[in-house]
């Protein structure tokens, strides 16, 4: 059997190209914006935004799937990271027969039919103009550790959108930062993984003008680098290319 935080088959290494790849699990309240996210985050790769004038997306009962790559250079190799991201549906428990999958149904079909099972980065989403949906947070990230998602080499990012509705903000930059620290005291007496602060992300963004997109992609990507050690990886192989 092998060992579930070996992530090891999701990296390639070919002379100066590093290419990796792995699961990207958005989980929180329906109407947060999982979906638009993700839409906009797959768009990179087309240099365009999913526009809000066709983002009429309602409340999804399905476990839904998208990806975006993002390439960049540590040194002079070059790294491609392929994100598989899944928007799982807000809907708690599990759906009546018929009426699509909820949050309990989805995690079954993702982990038994997924061929990306390893969660790299989780995204605990909320609204910021809605205070339920950011204390609802300690549910969701309570089932994901309960369903097996959250691992040693997994990142926490910690997403507000809706950040275009200015007048209506209501959780703050302090409260933001106090999940964090939650976060990582929650993980570690539940799970008993002791991630550091660092790898715990906190993002603002709005699906409307796009702002603070660029910070979430960027962190995503960082989380990439840490569960791969990929700063590490290039130091050895150059270390080797000395030693040649």
């Amino acid at each position: 059997m092998s060992d579930e935080n070996d992530i090891s088959k999701l990296i390639r290494l070919r002379e100066s190209k590093i290419t990796c790849t792995g699961g990207v699990v958005f989980i929180g309240d329906g109407n947060t914006g999982k979906t638009h996210t993700a839409l906009n985050l797959a768009s990179f790769k087309r240099k365009e935004s999913f526009p809000a004038s066709i983002a009429n997306i309602k409340k999804s009962v399905n476990l839904e799937f998208n990806y975006f790559i993002f390439h960049s250079n540590i040194e002079e190799y070059q790294i491609t990271t392929s994100s598989q991201i899944f928007i799982m549906p807000g809907q708690k428990g599990r759906a009546k027969y018929g009426a699509g999958l909820a949050f309990e149904d989805a995690v079954d079909f993702y982990f038994n039919v997924s061929t990306i099972n390893q969660v790299l980065t989780l995204v605990l989403t909320f609204d910021l103009t809605d205070i339920k949906t950011f204390q609802e947070l300690e549910y969701w990230l309570d089932r994901a550790m309960k369903r097996d998602m959250v691992k040693e080499y997994t990142s926490i990012i910690i997403l507000g959108t809706h950040l275009d509705q200015k007048d209506a903000l209501i959780v703050t930059d302090e409260q933001i930062e106090s999940a964090k620290v939650f976060v990582k005291s929650f993980i570690l007496n539940k799970k008993g993984i002791d991630v550091s602060l660092n790898n715990i992300y906190s993002v603002k963004m709005s699906n409307v003008s796009d702002e603070g997109l660029d910070d979430l992609k960027q962190a995503i990507y960082t989380s990439f680098v840490t569960a791969f050690s990929l700063q590490q990886l290039v130091s050895e192989n150059n270390n080797l290319k000395y030693l040649g």
